[in-house]
């Protein structure tokens, strides 16, 4: 037994030190959530998280931008329909006009009607548009726009732009047709029309399906990304609950022990005075 050093209490002193440190981590961790919140405690580990985390939110970014181009195309193709059905009855006119015993009256009450039917078609034309974009009238010389479909460089798509306007599409050439009774020429012509919008409608409905399945493929990429983060960076509460009920008992043992080792001196003293008064 030694009075100058209490060994005991001091080894006694250290464990509970060390105790009170994981217990107050503990606290920490079931607090925030998060194994860790400085760089210092595990750098790789939050290196790798901030790379994850960079990834989960350009991938939600990119969802956003997925789902823009969802709109622009079923914007697109709703503009299509309403333009390929008001040639189709542009062509339903034509083939009207080709009856041989119309009258004159009749003839000029259907060149009327096809006149305001391409007027309607260039309407709806020029004014199609998504968040302030043309669709069928591309300006400044720009016929196509990048779309960026994923969190990394280079992951886009191309968009192109097609001028569908009446004037550029020489829709008036159908009513030129008309009034020379060439109804041939003018069904050859709505034909055409009607084709090149097809082939327009057609190309934005496969984008707008690729545009749908790399939705649900960035939705899942991003859940599966966040479950690996989560996995190294977030706090499992049960383990640290634990965690944190251990070192309270081993806090609280190491306050009862340093009570009995520090009466070690005070045994020694007793020691002492016995060999003393004898």
């Amino acid at each position: 037994m030694r009075l100058m050093q209490n060994m005991s209490s001091q080894r006694i002193y250290r464990q509970y030190q060390k105790s009170l440190v994981n217990q107050s981590k503990a606290l920490k961790n079931i607090s925030s959530g998060e194994k860790f919140t400085k760089a210092g405690e595990a750098p790789n580990e939050i290196a790798k998280s901030e790379r994850m985390r960079l990834q989960i939110r350009g991938l939600q970014m990119a969802q956003r931008n997925v789902q823009d181009g969802i709109s622009m195309m079923q914007t697109a193709d709703s503009a299509l329909d309403s333009m390929t059905n008001t040639i189709q009855r542009v062509r339903e006119l034509l083939v009207q006009a080709g009856n041989g015993s119309n009258s004159p009256e009749d003839k000029e009450t259907i060149l009327n009607e096809v006149k305001q039917m391409i007027a309607g078609y260039d309407d709806i034309a020029k004014n199609s548009e998504f968040n302030g974009v043309p669709l069928f009238e591309p300006q400044n010389g720009i016929n196509s726009v990048k779309m960026q479909l994923g969190a990394n460089a280079y992951e886009n798509t191309e968009i192109k732009f097609y001028n569908l306007r009446a004037g550029n599409l020489n829709l008036d050439e159908i009513v030129g047709f008309v009034e020379k009774d060439e109804f041939g020429k003018a069904l050859v012509k709505s034909d055409s029309v009607i084709e090149n919008l097809s082939n327009v409608r057609s190309e934005y409905g496969a984008l707008d399906n690729m545009f749908e399945n790399c939705f649900e493929g960035l939705g899942e990429f991003e859940l599966v990304t966040q479950a690996a983060e989560s996995a190294i960076r977030d706090t499992d509460i049960a383990e640290e609950m634990m965690e944190l009920t251990k070192n309270n008992i081993l806090v609280d043992s190491g306050n009862a022990m340093m009570v009995q080792s520090n009466k070690l001196p005070q045994e020694i003293l007793r020691i002492l005075e016995n060999v003393k008064s004898r």
